[in-house]
């Protein structure tokens, strides 16, 4: 057992040794394995308690459980005790000057070091759990809020000796050619990481809410975040893997539901390449290959990946659910409703995420393929009984399953194209070939016809329905290359806003789609018009459904406006 308490450097080395070894157990699927091989020296050596916690973690995320979350809580409160003993110990002086000033990092030794990161790197992961630990108590919230502003700090202060030193290091090369660096390798890849990730994170969120984190100190940079964690991935240190995964995710998975950017397709195919080469079976990898068929076009291709990821013999099953969640929505891609319905049923019977989105999204895909399938009343009455809190606040997309749940069981059992707004909700729209949309136009239109035909309609509130389905026309045509098509739908949609009904939160959409259109059509102010209005639509109306997720959209498509004075 490593005794890392004496400062020796070479127990941190044998510690760095065993934590790769839990690595490529991880990545070869074996996850118990991996914990294992970290579970006599977790509590005595930190690099084997960062490997222990985050795979903790993993448990804890996936299986949403809070005995899980609650050991993996009381085994971060162990590391971090034990971690905080190795750090320096700074006098009174020092204590003091570091409120003006970064501390000496050359007057550390190399474990105090190391311990300065770790100790912020697993205080991020304690950070999260403590959002959920008790998802009903404002003090959880405010608690988890602090550890992150002293992760940022720490995270802060170690980039910036190191962002001086390596500059100092590459313009003077001739007093410190050959000499070590403040910080070794491992060191640095850990500290571009951590630091690039707070940089890209906090890019990433909308001014509603980085204006108060701004306040205290936070802020981000999209394009020195995406830098640093691509050097930290080539680095080939511990971390490398963590930061091949962070690119992947953000590139296949969050840039579709964010529109934040743009996809990187050279980066994201030189990555597996590099890591399905070294780990060929590992389950992480082949999701990723999965997510990138399915933005590639080659749906087919993403099931078979999906497939793949199920004959793992990964020994966690929470992770065969991350596959039904891929291959439900691939096959609503693919118009296959039925076969949409069964994943996501299938999802609610054996997933703890969101049993509440889960039972509304398989009455949704049911819907669509026979709305006139036994037990659908009975499915929307179980919808809301699972609803979540996380960080004390329900999630939004819940609260939208509750609101069609209801609205099927008031307007006997109708509901206007649920499977083809939450396509839309979901943006899986852009990823649709153009033979599934022309295949999508006419149930839309189908659809229309009834808003303006049926008397009475099957709700109060008809042009509700009329607008959805302008929107949605109009984003397909967008997508089918028909602009002006479209600009006619979303203008003639919007011409009728003031006579929404319930579904408020289809007016900013609406203008939000328009002003990517202007924006596509090179009109600037129109675009900036229009985005301004719909990031601004909470204070016509204080609370509308699926705001935050628009939000992300909105920041994004604005910063890619160019200033008022290019135009």
């Amino acid at each position: 057992v490593s005794t890392q308490s004496t400062g020796d450097y070479e127990d941190l080395v044998k510690g760095m040794e065993l934590c790769a070894r839990s690595r490529d157990l991880l990545l070869r699927n074996k996850l118990e394995e991996a914990k294992e091989v970290v579970s006599e020296i977790w509590k005595s050596d930190m690099y084997g308690a960062m490997a222990y916690c985050n795979i903790g973690f993993i448990q804890s995320i996936m299986t949403f459980d809070r005995k899980n979350i609650n050991q993996t809580i009381t085994d971060l409160d162990t590391s971090l005790q034990f971690i905080q003993g190795l750090r320096h110990k700074d006098g009174m002086i020092s204590y003091l000057l570091s409120y003006v000033k970064n501390r000496d990092f050359s007057t550390f030794t190399e474990v105090e070091k190391h311990a300065e990161l770790m100790y912020a790197e697993l205080l991020l992961v304690r950070a999260v759990l403590t959002f959920a630990e008790d998802a009903d108590n404002l003090v959880s919230f405010v608690k988890g809020a602090l550890k992150i502003k002293t992760c940022h700090s720490l995270y802060k202060e170690m980039f910036s000796v190191l962002d001086l030193d390596e500059t100092q290091r590459a313009s003077d090369t001739v007093d410190r050619a050959g000499k070590d660096g403040i910080f070794d390798q491992e060191l640095s890849g850990g500290i571009k990481m951590g630091w690039g990730a707070f940089s890209l994170g906090l890019s990433l969120l909308p001014p509603k809410i980085l204006g108060l984190l701004e306040f205290v100190g936070l802020r981000g940079e999209k394009e020195l975040g995406l830098r640093l964690i691509k050097e930290a991935e080539a680095m080939d240190v511990l971390r490398s893997f963590v930061c091949a995964n962070g690119l992947l995710n953000y590139n296949t998975v969050l840039l579709q539901y964010t529109k934040s950017g743009s996809y990187d397709a050279e980066l994201v195919d030189g990555l597996l390449t590099k890591w399905s080469t070294r780990y060929p079976d590992s389950m992480m990898f082949d999701f990723f290959s999965g997510r990138r068929a399915i933005i590639s076009g080659e749906v087919e291709e993403a099931l078979h990946m999906f497939d793949k990821c199920e004959n793992s013999g990964i020994d966690w099953a929470q992770f065969y659910h991350l596959c039904y969640w891929e291959k439900m929505w691939c096959h609503a891609i693919l118009l296959n409703w039925s076969e949409a319905s069964s994943f996501a049923k299938r999802l609610y019977t054996e997933s703890r995420w969101s049993r509440t989105l889960f039972s509304y999204l398989h009455l949704a895909f049911q819907y669509a393929a026979d709305p006139q399938s036994e037990g659908l009343d009975k499915v929307a009455e179980d919808v809301p009984r699972h609803q979540l809190k996380i960080g004390g606040k329900h999630l939004h997309i819940e609260k939208f399953a509750i609101r069609r749940a209801r609205s099927f069981l008031r307007n006997d059992k109708f509901l206007c194209l649920p499977a083809v707004e939450l396509l839309y909700v979901w943006r899986f729209l852009p990823l649709m070939s153009r033979d599934a949309l022309n295949s999508v136009v006419p149930l839309i239109e189908e659809a229309l016809e009834e808003c303006a035909n049926v008397q009475p309609y099957h709700t109060d509130y008809p042009t509700d329905d009329w607008f959805l389905c302008h929107l949605l026309l109009a984003v397909i045509s967008i997508e089918l290359g028909d602009t002006t098509h479209a600009l006619s739908l979303l203008r003639t949609a919007l011409q009728s806003e003031d006579q929404i009904g319930l579904d408020h939160f289809y007016i900013p959409y609406a203008h939000y789609e328009l002003g990517c259109l202007y924006t596509k059509l090179s009109d600037f102010s129109q675009a900036r018009a229009h985005l301004n209005y719909a990031r601004d639509f909470s204070n016509k109306v204080k609370s509308y459904s699926l705001e935050n997720r628009l939000l992300f959209r909105i920041h994004s498509a604005l910063s890619e406006l160019p200033s008022r004075e290019a135009q």
